[in-house]
């Protein structure tokens, strides 16, 4: 007996397949082809692309949070940001067209997904508060953090590292000098 297609099956499709073949890989036609349905199909349960995209981009988000707090619960100052730095590494090597999928879908206009991004946030914000930081330099500490994450894991999931590097020692030091700076604040 065939599994019903259903909205939540499509975008665990889509997940899928980003995942494993990356972000560009992600037209209906192929998704169709995944879920073995006739692409029409699919405009049942989504409403294009655009919002099979949307889907994404949230699940990719909530997922981050979840990882990341679940990472950094019980722990403070650098131990916490230790933790958290190997919690977001490890969803981008997982999770790479999900991730990938945050960079090309705007969360602006649209309440649900700011309010994702504002619970990946919020975990570090709590991360930070450890540091005992000024409301600015905690601001600053966490914008610092995430970014450097972020282009970190960018970088290696295009092989963006010179040649030789070890990425796992540097990510190491980036994180501890992260940690030293948040401590110097």
């Amino acid at each position: 007996m065939r599994t019903p297609v259903t909205r939540e099956r499509v975008i665990a499709a889509a997940a899928d397949l980003v995942d494993g073949k990356g972000a560009d890989a992600l037209v209906l036609s192929q998704l169709a082809e995944t879920l073995d349905v006739r692409q029409s199909a699919l405009y049942k349960h989504v409403d294009g692309v655009d919002d099979v995209h949307h889907q994404l981009s949230l699940l990719a988000r909530n997922l981050l949070a979840e990882q990341l707090r679940a990472a950094a619960v019980g722990l403070s100052r650098d131990d916490a940001v230790m933790a958290l730095a190997d919690a977001w590494r490890a969803f981008v090597r997982v999770h790479p067209g999900l991730y990938a999928i945050t960079d090309r879908y705007p969360t602006a206009p649209h309440p649900d997904l700011v309010s994702a991004v504002g619970e990946v946030v919020d975990v570090i914000n709590k991360v930070i508060a450890g540091y005992g930081l000024s409301p600015d330099d905690s601001e600053q500490a966490a914008w610092s953090l995430r970014s450097a994450l972020h282009g970190f894991c960018i970088l290696e999931s295009v092989e963006g590292q010179p040649a030789g590097t070890d990425p796992d020692r540097v990510y190491r030091r980036l994180v501890e000098l992260l940690c030293a700076g948040i401590a110097r604040m």
